[in-house]
C-alpha cells in the first residue's frame, strides 16, 4: 500500500477518514472510562454501606464481649485472634506480619457519641477516621468514609476504603480500556489506507487512461467497471473525446483538403508569372511587381504544403509500418542531400557521419524525413549567417540541429512549438515547421527539446529530437 501524494483523492480520504475513526474512538473510550469510573465510585459507595448494614450488629456483640480487656478493641481478621493495645508488642508485630499477606482494604472503627475510637479493624488506624458523626458519606485525607447510626444511637459505625486503593483500581480500569487503543489505531489505519486503495482503484484506472488520451489517441475508454458514479464519468469523457474527434476529424480534413486544393491553381499562377517575368525586358515598370508576385506566391506553396504536413502529422500515426525500429540513417542522408540541391543555403549544413549507421528508431520513414525537414529548414531560416548548421547523431536515437544566431528568450522559447508561432528574430517563415515535428513526436512517443543558447555557447538555438526505440 502506497500513500500518494497530498493533494491526492486516497491521501485525502485516508487522513480524513483515520482522523475521525481516531476522534470517536478517543471520545467514546473517554465516555466509557468516565462511566466506568461513575459506576465503579458508586459500586465502592455500596459495598461500604452494605459492609456498615451487615457487620455492624456483629462487631457491637463482639464488643460487647471483648471490652473487658481495656483499650481499644481490635477486631481480628478471619484465622487471626483478637489483638488489643496492651497486648505484648512481639505479639502485635506477628500479627502484623501476617496480615501484611492479605489484600484487605476496609477498614472499620466503632466510636461513640464522643468521638472515641471503641472497636477497630486490624488494618485500621487507632486514631479517629478524619469524619463527621454524621449519617452519610464524608472525604477524609486518605479515606473514603461511610457513617451509620448503631445501637441505641450512641454508636457509630465508620467503614473506610484508601483512597490511594480506589483510585489505584480505576486508573487500572482505565489503563486496560485505553491500551487497545494503541494497538487499534495503526490497525485502523492500516485498514483505511488498504479500503481506500481498494475502493478508488477504478478511479486510478480511469485516471490512467484519460492521461494516455491525447490529441493523437482518442479511443473510447473501455467500461468494465460496474460503479455508477466511475461509469458515468466514463461514459461523459467517451462522449467528450468523440465530439472532440469529430471536431478534429473535421479541421484535418478541412486543412489537408484546403491545402491540396490550393496547390494546383498556385502552380498555375506561379508559373504564369513565371511566363510573365521571362517576356518582361529588363527595366520594366511592371518587372518589379511581378518578382513580388512570384515571391508572394511562393510562399504560398510552401505554406500549403505545410498544412499538408501538419495535417498529416496531428493525425495519428507515425510509427513504423513493421512495428519495430528502422534503419533512418539513408534517411537523413537523402533529406540533406535534397535540401542541398534545392539550393537552399545547402553549403551552410555541417554533417557528423560518426554515428549515422547507428540511428534507428520506431517511425515511420516520411514521418522521420518531414521533422528532419522542418528542423533543418527552421535552422537554416534563423541562423546566422556567419555559422553552418550542424546536424549530430547522438547513442543511435538522438538527433540534434543546431545553428547560430541570436538566442531566443526563454518565454518565446516555450511558444515556439505553437502553431505559427516564428521567432522574432525574423519573420519570412510560416510558423509551422516545430508544430509539425512536435505533432509528429507526440504520436511516436519521441521527444522534441529546444535550446537557446546552444549547449556550451552564449548564442544560437538548438533542437533536439529524441527519437522512441521499440
Amino acid at each position: 500500500m502506497k500513500i500518494r501524494a497530498q493533494n491526492s483523492l486516497q491521501f485525502i480520504l485516508t487522513k480524513r477518514l483515520t482522523l475521525i475513526v481516531t476522534v470517536f474512538w478517543v471520545i467514546g473510550a473517554l465516555f466509557a472510562a468516565y462511566t466506568a469510573r461513575h459506576e465503579m465510585e458508586e459500586g465502592a459507595d455500596t459495598a461500604l454501606v452494605e459492609t456498615s448494614r451487615r457487620t455492624s450488629t456483629l462487631i457491637i456483640d463482639y464488643l460487647e464481649n471483648h471490652q473487658d480487656a481495656g483499650g481499644i478493641v481490635v477486631l481480628p481478621e478471619p484465622g487471626f485472634d483478637a489483638v488489643h493495645d496492651g497486648d505484648d508488642e512481639s505479639d502485635h508485630d506477628d500479627h502484623d506480619g501476617d496480615f501484611d499477606d492479605f489484600d484487605d482494604f476496609m477498614q472499620y472503627q466503632l466510636r461513640d457519641a464522643k468521638g472515641d475510637v471503641l472497636l477497630r479493624s486490624q488494618n485500621a488506624p487507632d486514631t479517629p477516621f478524619d469524619a463527621p458523626l454524621e449519617r452519610g458519606f464524608s472525604d477524609g485525607d486518605e479515606v473514603r468514609v461511610y457513617t451509620s447510626v448503631t445501637g441505641n444511637g450512641d454508636l457509630f459505625m465508620q467503614v473506610a476504603e484508601p483512597t490511594e486503593h480506589r483510585n489505584e483500581a480505576i486508573l487500572e480500569t482505565m489503563v486496560s480500556q485505553f491500551t487497545p487503543l494503541i494497538f487499534l489505531i495503526p490497525v485502523t489505519i492500516l485498514a483505511v489506507v488498504y479500503s481506500v486503495t481498494q475502493a478508488l482503484a477504478p478511479v486510478r484506472h480511469v485516471r490512467n487512461e484519460i492521461e494516455t488520451r491525447g490529441e493523437g489517441n482518442l479511443t473510447p475508454i473501455a467500461q468494465d467497471d460496474p460503479i455508477e458514479e466511475i461509469s458515468t464519468i466514463v461514459t461523459a469523457v467517451n462522449r467528450l473525446m468523440a465530439k472532440l474527434e469529430a471536431a478534429l476529424s473535421v479541421e484535418r480534413s478541412f486543412t489537408a483538403n484546403s491545402a491540396h486544393e490550393l496547390r494546383t491553381p498556385i502552380a498555375v499562377a506561379l508559373a504564369q508569372t513565371q511566363r510573365l517575368l521571362a517576356e518582361l525586358p529588363e527595366g520594366h515598370v511592371a518587372r518589379k511587381r511581378a518578382v513580388q508576385t512570384e515571391e508572394a506566391l511562393k510562399r504560398l506553396s510552401r505554406l500549403s504544403e505545410k498544412l499538408l504536413q501538419l495535417a498529416r502529422a496531428e493525425s495519428s500515426g507515425g510509427f513504423s509500418p513493421t512495428g519495430h525500429n528502422q534503419d533512418l540513417g539513408p534517411t537523413l542522408n537523402l533529406v540533406i542531400e535534397d535540401i542541398r540541391r534545392a539550393g537552399m543555403e545547402g553549403a551552410h549544413i555541417r554533417f557528423d557521419t560518426e554515428n549515422l549507421a547507428t540511428l534507428s528508431a520506431n517511425i515511420d520513414l516520411d514521418a522521420f524525413a518531414i521533422c528532419m525537414r522542418n528542423l533543418i529548414e527552421n535552422a537554416l531560416k534563423y541562423g546566422g549567417d556567419e555559422e553552418p548548421v550542424d546536424i549530430r547523431v547522438i547513442e543511435g536515437r538522438i538527433v540534434q540541429v543546431a545553428n547560430g544566431g541570436t538566442p531566443v528568450s526563454t518565454d518565446e522559447l516555450d511558444q515556439l512549438t505553437t502553431r505559427f508561432k516564428r521567432s522574432s528574430n525574423k519573420a519570412d517563415g510560416s510558423g509551422l515547421g516545430l508544430a509539425i515535428v512536435e505533432a509528429i513526436a507526440r504520436n511516436t512517443k519521441a521527444e522534441l527539446k529546444l535550446y537557446s543558447p546552444r549547449p556550451d555557447h552564449t548564442d544560437g538555438f538548438m533542437a533536439e529530437l529524441r527519437l522512441h526505440q521499440s
